[in-house]
C-alpha cells in the first residue's frame, strides 16, 4: 500500500519519505468527491444530482486537500512503524508542493531519542544519605505546636486585643454600594493574623461583643480581585463575640486540643510522621545525588527540538501554577535570559536522567509488578479511615493519569535501588533538623 524510505539528516534527525500508490489516491479522491456530490447544492441541479465533473471543476482543490488529509491520517502510523524509528517527539509533516507523476508522497521529519552507552556503574561514586529522627526533632515539633496551637475562650465584656479571636458579621461598600463577596456572617477572625486587608483588623481593636464599627479601608493595589484593587471601601461590622487566646501549658493539654488520647499517643503520631519525612528525605537526597553523578559521568547530546519542547512545557506549567495561585504573570518574565538559562539547564538535566534511566531499565529488564502497585495503593490508603480504604483504592484505579504517575514513580524507585546496588556508595548520616536547614538554605539561594 505504501513505500517508505528513511534518510538520516543528522544526529537523531531522520526524514521518512512516504509514497502512496496512485490507486489508493484515486480511491480516496473519488470518495471525497462523492461526499461533496451528496451535500453540495448548486443552482440548476437537484440536491445529490450535481454531475461529478461540475463538482470537480468547482471543488476539486477542496477534494484534493481532503484526500491528502485522509491519506496522511490513514498511513501515518504505518509509515512510522515501517521506518523502524522510535520518535521522541511528534513527527513534523511536510507535503511537497511538487508531487510525483503517479501516486502521492509526503515526508515525516522524525526526532529520535539519542542512543546512550552506559558507563561501568562500578566506577561511579555516590553519597547515600540516611536522615535520622532525634529526640531534639521530636521536642522541636512539640514546642512549635504548643506555641502555635492555641484555644480561644470567650470573655464577656472583654476589649479586643492583638491575638484575640472575634466573631463578626460585616458588609462591604464601594462608592456606597455593596459589592459582590463583601458580606460575611459569623466569620472567625484572629486580630493581628493578617487575614483581612490592612486597616480592617486594627479597626476592631478595643471593640466589645455587641459593638458596631464602621471601618474605612483601601484595597491593596496588587489585590488579586482586580475590580477592587486600589479602591477605597467601607465595612460595617458587628462584633458578636470576643475570645482570648490561650496557649496550652503542657503536652497533655496539647494532646487533648488535637484530639489525642494522651501525650504518649501524640508523641507516637509525631514520631511516625517524622520517620516518614526522614525516609522521604533519605530517598530524595540519595536519588538526586545519584542522578547528578550519572549525568556527570555521561556525555549526552540532546536534540535541540527535544530541549525546546520540554522548555515550552515547563513554561506552560509555570504559567498554570502562577494563575492557580492568583499571581500576576508578566509575559516578559519568560524573556528574561537568566530564567531561560535556568529553564534550559533543568530541561537538559531532566531529559538526560530520563534517557539514562530508560537505557538502564531496558538493559536490565527492570519492571514493576501489579503486587508493587497494590502495595503502594495500600500505603496511600492508610491515611484514610478503615471503612474508606476500598473506596479510595477503587477510585484511584479509575484515574488513568494518576495511576500512570504512580507506576512511573515506582519504576523510578526500582531503577534507583538497582543502580545503587552497582555504584560505589559513600554512606552519609544527617539529623532531620540538619537536612531541613540545608533545604532552607538551598531554597533561599534559589530565590
Amino acid at each position: 500500500m505504501i513505500r517508505t524510505e528513511v534518510k538520516k539528516l543528522g544526529n537523531d534527525e531522520h526524514a521518512v519519505n512516504v509514497h502512496v500508490a496512485q490507486t489508493e489516491y484515486d480511491r480516496i479522491y473519488a470518495a471525497q468527491v462523492g461526499k461533496l456530490v451528496s451535500k453540495v447544492k448548486l443552482p440548476g441541479f437537484r440536491p445529490g444530482k450535481t454531475p461529478k465533473g461540475v463538482i470537480e471543476k468547482q471543488f476539486g482543490a477542496q477534494a484534493h486537500e481532503d484526500t491528502i488529509s485522509e491519506l496522511v491520517q490513514t498511513h501515518y502510523a504505518a509509515a512510522i512503524e515501517q521506518s523502524g524509528l522510535m520518535p521522541a517527539l511528534q513527527p513534523e509533516l511536510e507535503v511537497p508542493a511538487v508531487q510525483p507523476e503517479s501516486g502521492f508522497s509526503f515526508t515525516l521529519k522524525v526526532t529520535t531519542w539519542p542512543e546512550v552507552k552506559l558507563k561501568p556503574l562500578g566506577k561511579i561514586s555516590v553519597e547515600s544519605t540516611e536522615v535520622k529522627v532525634t529526640d531534639a526533632d521530636m521536642q522541636s515539633v512539640i514546642d512549635r505546636l504548643i506555641d502555635t496551637q492555641v484555644s480561644y475562650e470567650e470573655e464577656a465584656g472583654r476589649e479586643t486585643q492583638n491575638g484575640d479571636q472575634v466573631s463578626i458579621d460585616f458588609t462591604g461598600f464601594v462608592d456606597n454600594e455593596p459589592f459582590d463577596g463583601g458580606r460575611g456572617e459569623d466569620v472567625k477572625l484572629v486580630i493581628g493574623a493578617g487575614q483581612f486587608i490592612p486597616g480592617f483588623e486594627t479597626g476592631l481593636m478595643g471593640a466589645r461583643a455587641g459593638d458596631e464599627r464602621s471601618l474605612d479601608v483601601t484595597f491593596p493595589v496588587e489585590y488579586q480581585h482586580k475590580p477592587l484593587a486600589g479602591k477605597a471601601a467601607r465595612f460595617e461590622v458587628l462584633v458578636k463575640s470576643v475570645a482570648a487566646s490561650r496557649k496550652q501549658q503542657n503536652e497533655d493539654e496539647l494532646a487533648a486540643l488535637l484530639k489525642f488520647d494522651d501525650a504518649a499517643a501524640l508523641r507516637a503520631d509525631i514520631r511516625k510522621r517524622l520517620e516518614q519525612e526522614a525516609a522521604d528525605a533519605s530517598y530524595s537526597t540519595s536519588r538526586d545525588a545519584l542522578f547528578d553523578a550519572l549525568v556527570a559521568a555521561h556525555e549526552i547530546r540532546l536534540p535541540e527540538a527535544m530541549v525546546q519542547q520540554d522548555m515550552q512545557q515547563s513554561r506552560q506549567r509555570v504559567a498554570r501554577s502562577m494563575q492557580q495561585q492568583g499571581l500576576d504573570m508578566k509575559p516578559e518574565m519568560f524573556n528574561d535570559p537568566a530564567f531561560a538559562e535556568e529553564l534550559r539547564k533543568r530541561s537538559e538535566r531532566a531529559l538526560s536522567i530520563s534517557l539514562l534511566l530508560s537505557t538502564f531499565r531496558e538493559e536490565n529488564k527492570v519492571e514493576i509488578s501489579e503486587e508493587d502497585v497494590e502495595a503502594e495503593l495500600n500505603v496511600q490508603a492508610a491515611q484514610y479511615p478503615a471503612d474508606q480504604l476500598d473506596a479510595f483504592k477503587n477510585w484511584m484505579k479509575g484515574q488513568q493519569e494518576q495511576m500512570a504517575q504512580l507506576r512511573d514513580r515506582l519504576l523510578e524507585k526500582k531503577c534507583v535501588a538497582c543502580i545503587m546496588e552497582q555504584v560505589k556508595v559513600k554512606p552519609v548520616s544527617l539529623e532531620l533538623d540538619e537536612w531541613q536547614a540545608m533545604q532552607d538554605a538551598a531554597a533561599a539561594q534559589d530565590d
